[in-house]
């Protein structure tokens, strides 16, 4: 049987960014985030404690391999995988797709030959939902995206006095139109705007909406277009980004804090998919915030309505805003009672850093035999 100290686990992060393990680097890229690399300081932290050694993969490429079973994992990226696979006592063990079909069409697209070279690939909803972004039929387990929280902040949810509504994202348009929710933020935007109800937190709302679509780009495109649709906007001015920088306060430290700050958001996810729940509505229930929100049709097989606003109820912007305007502070009160509930439930566990790690032991244990 294997030991633990004869595995190592590499895992290739969401982007390159991460990569020299800075993927377990808290002070690395924090911004406008609250303690966002928990889940990955937590996994590694629990795998090292048990002799695994867990780094980025770029390491298994430089020759950091144990002699033992080297488990390769991806959180999206698939350049090494081809060149890992051809290196000693290397298992391409599974492929976990985090990122949203809207964000990264190419990722769902190379599904296809990534299914053929690992042994399982995990999505956060069903393959079915997904046909639309798919180039061939998929075979996936599903996993729910892991959450930095454990509970709510205690210093931030019993803040008093808070403003009416915030709106906190960066200003992005999708690569795909399918599915996505990122229009329907502007026009969220557009209307608390004009009736002086909302404040705005978040990066480049100064500017043209950053093009996901153009990532590929080499840098200086990116810069040229950029550049080119500033000149056009000036030209002729998008509304929902005039009406944006009227109420926008520029980026924040704290995510959690300036929730903290109002007592409603506008908290919208990028696409709206089966299972494609992220941090930003449990980001509200651990400051006191209530959720104004509008994701997955399955939000409710997931999470309570009584915890958050749905968006779905209100026939338009107008409808949410008398809706809002007209709740009690009793009422108020008991929708953040909720969402405390549901932070230290059993029906949070699926997203909790320990349930993804612990999937990802399973896996490990799976592959070598070893008990961890």
């Amino acid at each position: 049987m294997t030991t633990a100290r004869d595995i190592a686990l590499f895992i290739d992060p969401f982007s390159y960014h991460f990569l020299h393990d800075r993927l377990f680097d808290a002070t690395f890229g924090t911004g406008g985030g609250d303690n966002m690399f928990a889940p990955w300081l937590y996994l590694r932290d629990w795998f090292t404690r048990r002799g695994v050694s867990v780094h980025t993969a770029d390491y298994l490429l430089e020759g950091k391999f144990v002699r033992g079973a080297n488990i390769f994992v991806s959180f999206g990226m698939r350049e090494r995988y081809r060149a890992a696979a051809n290196l000693p006592n290397v298992v391409l063990s599974a492929f976990f797709a985090f990122e949203s079909p809207t964000v990264d069409p190419k990722l769902y697209k190379g599904l296809a030959a990534v299914q053929k070279s690992f042994k399982r690939v995990f999505t956060f909803t069903d393959a079915q939902s997904l046909s639309p972004f798919l180039s061939a039929p998929l075979k996936s387990d599903l996993f729910c995206l892991p959450s930095p929280l454990d509970s709510v902040r205690e210093d931030l949810w019993g803040r008093q006095n808070r403003k009416f509504l915030v709106m906190v994202n960066n200003n992005r348009l999708p690569t795909i139109k399918l599915n996505e929710l990122y229009t329907e933020r502007m026009r969220a935007i557009e209307f608390f705007a004009h009736t002086h109800d909302i404040e705005l937190y978040g990066n480049a709302w100064d500017g043209p909406s950053h093009l996901m679509s153009i990532g590929w780009m080499p840098g200086t495109a990116q810069k040229v277009i950029h550049k080119t649709r500033e000149y056009w906007q000036r030209v002729r001015p998008v509304p929902a980004l005039v009406a944006a920088r009227k109420v926008c306060k520029g980026s924040i430290p704290s995510k959690l804090e300036a929730l903290s700050q109002y007592k409603f958001s506008i908290c919208f996810e990028n696409v709206k998919l089966n299972g494609w729940i992220t941090e930003k509505i449990f980001d509200c229930f651990a400051a006191g915030n209530i959720p104004v929100y509008l994701g997955p049709p399955d939000i409710e097989k997931h999470i309570a309505p009584e915890c958050f606003i749905d968006m779905r109820r209100f026939a338009n912007y107008e409808e949410l805003r008398q809706y809002l305007k007209s709740l009690s502070a009793q009422e108020i009160e008991r929708y953040r009672e909720n969402g405390r509930d549901f932070l230290s439930s059993t029906k949070f566990t699926p997203f909790t850093k320990l349930t993804f790690t612990e999937r990802l032991a399973r896996i490990v244990e799976e592959e070598t035999g070893a008990q961890l």
